[in-house]
Parts: structure tokens; C-alpha cells; sequence
């Protein structure tokens, strides 16, 4: 074989293999994890959790809602920017209906005042499990 003929399979292969990682770049899950093992190397990690929330605040400020989540390993906060909450509201549901469910959601892994916290992602980033 001679080299333009190797040039020509290795471009497009390589334009195969990219357009393949565009198209499905955006169907992959982060992984799920439990809330004990969520340590600082997740930071900036997408992640998915799964548990209780057993509280949920606003923000005397703005619109911004902070949601504890607890599994059977420990308990971490969720912070929900106003941006977010508008689009939950534009499904029917209201943040404090998720208060004593369980729900899975997928989030940004964040430190705030040297606590870990996870940034939820969209609105369509959280499911009501039971």
C-alpha cells in the first residue's frame, strides 16, 4: 500500500471517530456515586446521586434554593440557581414538593466556603424516585 492510500484510511477513520464522539458526547451519563465518596477530585466532575431530601431552603437574597440530600452513606447540599427553578416551575412542580421524596439527579460537583455541593444541572436533571 502506499502512502496516500494510508493517509487517505487514517483521515477517515479519524473523521469517523470524531463525528462519532460529537453525536454521542451528549448520551453519556455521568456516573453514579454515593454521597460518602464524593471527595474533592470530583470537582468540576458531573455526577449523579441518588437520595432523600430531607431540607430545602431559599435563599434570603434571591431565588436560588439549596436542597440537603441524604442516602445511606451521608448527606450533601444541592444548589438550585434561579434560572433552574423557573424551568422546574414551567413543568407544574415546585421545588418544595421534592422535600421528604427520593429523587436521582445529575449535578456539577462544587466547593463553596470549603464545603462540597452539587450544582444541579438543568431541570430536566432531577427525577422523582418515590
Amino acid at each position: 500500500m502506499d502512502d496516500s492510500n494510508i493517509f487517505k484510511i487514517a483521515l477517515i477513520t479519524t473523521i469517523l471517530g470524531l463525528s462519532g464522539m460529537l453525536l454521542l458526547a451528549d448520551n453519556v451519563m455521568p456516573h453514579e456515586v454515593k454521597i460518602k465518596n464524593i471527595d474533592k477530585s470530583m470537582l468540576d466532575a458531573d455526577i449523579m446521586i441518588e437520595g432523600v431530601v430531607t431540607k430545602i431552603d431559599k435563599s434570603s437574597g434571591s431565588n436560588t434554593y439549596f436542597m440537603q440530600i441524604m442516602d445511606d452513606t451521608g448527606k450533601i447540599t444541592a444548589v438550585i440557581f434561579p434560572n433552574t427553578i423557573m424551568d422546574i416551575e414551567k413543568t407544574s412542580l415546585n421545588v418544595n414538593s421534592f422535600k421528604t421524596h427520593r429523587i436521582k439527579m445529575t449535578g456539577k460537583v462544587t466547593s463553596y466556603n470549603g464545603n462540597l455541593e452539587i450544582i444541579l444541572k438543568d431541570a430536566s436533571s432531577i427525577k422523582v424516585i418515590a
